[in-house]
């Protein structure tokens, strides 16, 4: 009876051990798996934030790029607008006919007489 009893207890504490190891191993690897999933999370947000960055940067060059042509055209054709009516009002030519066929106001055209 003795021996049935040391062998029931054995039997318990082996079962003990195992549900100790099997307890140890589910938790290493939940904790293992919620370490991953950190970790991928903020790789991935670093990633996301260079790759947008350099999306943005690009975007915003491109913008202000065409943006500096179009006002380099601007001020070049008001530029180019404003001495070919120095000219025709140095010729003689009238006032609203300059401003009819340059596209420039009246105070802009008293500005070149000025």
């Amino acid at each position: 009876m003795k021996q049935v009893e040391e062998r029931y207890i054995n039997f318990e504490a082996s079962k003990m051990a195992y549900r100790d190891i099997k307890n140890s191993i589910d938790t290493a690897k939940r904790e293992g798996k919620e370490e991953g999933l950190a970790e991928g999370r903020e790789k991935g947000l670093a990633e996301d934030m260079e790759k947008g960055l350099a999306e943005g940067m690009k975007k915003g060059l491109a913008e202000g790029v065409e943006k500096g042509l179009a006002e380099g055209m601007e001020k070049g054709m008001n530029k180019r607008s404003l001495e070919i009516a120095r000219k025709m009002l140095a010729n003689g030519m009238d006032a609203a006919t300059v401003m009819e066929i340059t596209g420039l106001s009246e105070s802009q055209l008293q500005q070149l007489k000025g």
